[in-house]
C-alpha cells in the first residue's frame, strides 16, 4: 500500500520536476543598447558652485542632432552653450562626445560650455537626459525629440 502511494506521488511529482529543469531562454535582444538617434530640443541647465558655496544657475534652449555617430549642437548658443559638432559613442549608461571645435588651445573653463567628454544619460524613446558634474559645475540636458 505504501509503495502504491509512493508511486502515485512520484507520478504526480515527475511533471513538476521536468518543467523545472527545462531551459529558460532570456528575452530576445536582452543585450541591446538603446543608442539615441534623431533631433532633440530642450533645456540645458548649468549650475556653478562659487568658492563661497553659493549656486549660480543659467539656462539655454538648445537643439541636439544625433545621426549615426555624429552630433551637432545648435539653438541658443549665445550665453552658456557653445555650438558644437563632432562624434559621439554610447553604451547604454555613458555617452561620450568628441567636439571637433575644441582644440588644445581651447581654455578648459570657458564661459560657453562645449558638449565634450563623457556624460551619464538615460534615453526612453522621445526623452533624452544627459547629465554630469565636476567639482564646481553641474551639467543637465533635458531634451525631447521634435
Amino acid at each position: 500500500m505504501i509503495v502504491k502511494k509512493l508511486n502515485y506521488f512520484l507520478l504526480l511529482l515527475f511533471p513538476a520536476l521536468i518543467t523545472g529543469c527545462l531551459k529558460n531562454s532570456p528575452p530576445a535582444n536582452s543585450n541591446t543598447v538603446n543608442i539615441p538617434q534623431g533631433n532633440f530640443t530642450g533645456n540645458f541647465t548649468l549650475i556653478h558652485k562659487s568658492p563661497k558655496g553659493t549656486l549660480d544657475t543659467a539656462y539655454a534652449t538648445i537643439r541636439l542632432a544625433l545621426t549615426g555617430t555624429n552630433y551637432t549642437v545648435t539653438g541658443d548658443t549665445t550665453t552658456i552653450q557653445a555650438p558644437s559638432i563632432g562624434t559621439f559613442s554610447a553604451d547604454g549608461t555613458v555617452i561620450t562626445f568628441a567636439d571637433a571645435t575644441v582644440t588644445k588651445k581651447t581654455p578648459l573653463n570657458t564661459p560657453k560650455k562645449h558638449l565634450n567628454g563623457p556624460f551619464l544619460y538615460t534615453y526612453s524613446g522621445p526623452n533624452l537626459h544627459i547629465y554630469g558634474a565636476s567639482d564646481t559645475l553641474s551639467y543637465d540636458y533635458k531634451l525631447s525629440t521634435f
